[in-house]
């Protein structure tokens, strides 16, 4: 019989640093397992499951959400989230918030080095576990792991880089931070190896054709980080980078589309209806446009933090959310450019349209991710309609890392990029189609407002439009606050990747229109919140003040070193 132990965390706090974070609380003994193809299986799912967590899709959206002008807390929480929530609201976010913690996502990346550590043993135990099984599995936990420190470098910036397995307690976990030039590096090593041995999406027809990391998932991530590179490190080799990896993900959704639909399609962009885009995407799920998607099922596995984040935070139809969409979506407002919000589709589908009090300023109820309701909005009222979905109906409904869209306009931002002036107008046209691809789609009655004959645009408006699209279509999926930080990062000088924070003289003032662009989001309070950010290390997380504790090689990002930007009184 094979045995299992549960490791008492708490007890371990004091062996070493990294016990908080690496350890699963599960650990499978090595001796009774890894006998089996299905036990492989079975860890690989872990790790799956691993990223499904509460807390690490909650991370997700307040650290990719909360942080940027898009989102707001709700007052009337319990007082210990509604004090963190507000920190980081107001950009004082202190080392011991809840958020500043790194170890759900360290809890996936052992999983993923568990496999990758022993599961090539495997093929000697059962023959039925073969070379290409393992190489699949290899490729899927490379993968995984990657996007968990992608995730880690882009919040935190410097992070302790752990690529072996840690399955015994007694082993010596104290790992000092790496530079975030010395992480993505390892990260796009390791994608290369998994892109060769990935699963083609292809070879799927059911939720795996974007539940596991294929190899459309694969060069999805690649992109995205050469896009943050190049952003960082002002390095047109890592634009390129990204466009050809957007590229090959254009190319394999077209040829699945063809081959599955038996047609000869005559656009380069397979995008769901405009209309009926917000079905297909966020409640059928797995949509023909989708690249990646964590997976939920409403029974086995529940998307609790979406649904307490965005829809309701505890089982009851009269509670509240713990986030609104900030005032900068109400009537179309700031974000979807006409006072018409009828004149886009995403207006209508992203938010409902009741504007809620929250403290001084307004805020508006979330749509996407906890609505349910299939029928087509058909006026600026009527996706107001199916408000309070029960708190069980939204359980079900998945979480999406990367969908088409998403990689064309990651392709126009970095043509904007790569252009070497206002008259460089191959770049700039090919960057301004790509996002009128993606607007049209989502156009009501389909109006073309966007022409190139009369935009004729420098390199900043390109780019300007680039931004407020990606916010148009990707609005509370996570990605806002990292695009500001690309944004920021392109017209920043002298920043210094190869080494971390605390070991740096000097610090880099933060790109001025990027903390504009934060005013927008509290009333009174936007000039108070873009002052505390106009620094690099003010861009990331502090280190987890208990692992600062009890781990003596890990550094405080200076920017949370005085007690000062403590203060709780805002």
């Amino acid at each position: 019989m094979k045995k299992y132990i549960t490791m008492i965390v708490a007890g371990l706090m004091l062996v070493s640093c990294v016990d908080t974070l690496i350890l699963p609380e599960d650990k499978t003994v090595d001796e009774d397992f890894w006998k089996s193809k299905s036990d492989v299986q079975l860890m690989v799912n872990g790790a799956y499951q691993g990223m499904i967590n509460a807390n690490v899709i909650s991370r997700l959206i307040v650290w990719g959400g909360l942080r940027s002008e898009e989102m707001v807390p709700v007052a009337s929480v319990s007082s210990t989230l509604q004090e963190d929530l507000a920190e980081i609201n107001l950009g004082n976010t202190q080392s011991d918030n809840q958020f500043a913690d790194w170890s759900p996502l360290y809890s996936v990346i052992n999983r993923c080095n568990i496999v990758l550590a022993r599961a090539e043993a495997v093929m000697e135990e059962d023959p039925s576990y073969t070379r290409g099984d393992y190489l699949s599995d290899r490729s899927q936990m490379l993968a995984l792991r990657s996007l968990c420190y992608f995730y880690l470098v882009r919040n935190f910036r410097d992070v302790p880089y752990i690529t072996s397995a840690f399955t015994d307690s007694s082993q010596d976990r104290n790992v000092a931070q790496s530079s975030p030039e010395t992480v993505l590096a390892g990260c796009l090593a390791d994608l290369a190896e998994a892109e060769g041995n990935a699963i083609s999406a292809s070879a799927y027809t059911d939720w795996r054709r974007v539940g596991y990391f294929t190899r459309d998932a694969i060069n999805a991530l690649q992109a995205d980080i050469y896009l943050w590179r190049g952003s960082v490190m002002h390095s047109t080799a890592d634009y390129e980078q990204a466009i050809a990896y957007c590229d090959k993900v254009i190319a394999s959704k077209k040829a699945q589309h063809k081959a599955q639909r038996g047609e000869i399609l005559e656009k380069d962009y397979w995008l769901a209806e405009g209309r009926q885009a917000f079905r297909d995407i966020f409640i059928l799920k797995n949509a023909e446009e989708s690249i990646l998607e964590l997976q939920f099922d409403g029974s086995s596995n529940t998307n609790v933090a979406s649904t307490q984040y965005y829809n309701h935070y505890r089982d009851a139809s009269g509670a509240v959310p713990y986030l609104y969409a900030s005032s900068i979506f109400r009537n179309g407002g700031e974000v979807f450019t006409s006072a018409n919000v009828s004149a886009d589709w995403r207006g209508m589908t992203s938010t409902y349209n009741s504007v809620v009090t929250v403290g001084d300023f307004d805020g508006l109820e979330i749509r996407k991710y906890v609505s349910t309701s299939a029928s087509y909005p058909t006026t600026t009222t009527s996706a107001a309609e199916t408000k309070n979905q029960s708190y069980s109906s939204t359980l079900g409904l998945n979480y999406i890392v990367y969908r088409l869209s998403d990689v064309m306009l990651m392709k126009a931002e970095a043509l904007a990029a790569l252009a070497t002036g206002d008259d460089d107008v191959a770049h700039l046209q090919s960057a301004f189609e790509l996002v009128k691809t993606v607007n049209l789609r989502s156009r009501h009655n389909e109006v073309d407002s966007l022409k190139w004959n009369t935009f004729r645009g420098s390199v900043s408006s390109v780019e300007d439009l680039v931004l407020a699209e990606r916010l148009r279509e990707l609005a509370f999926e996570g990605k806002r606050w990292y695009d500001l930080l690309r944004y920021a990062y392109r017209h920043m000088e002298g920043v210094d990747y190869s080494t971390i924070m605390a070991d740096q003289s000097a610090t880099v003032t933060v790109y001025a229109p990027m903390l504009d662009l934060m005013k927008r989001k509290l009333s009174g309070k936007g000039n108070a919140v873009a002052a505390k950010l106009n620094t690099e290390p003010k861009l990331y997380m502090p280190v987890p003040l208990e692992d600062l504790n009890i781990c003596p090689v890990l550094k405080q990002n200076p920017g949370y070193s005085s007690s000062e930007n403590y203060s709780k009184n805002y």
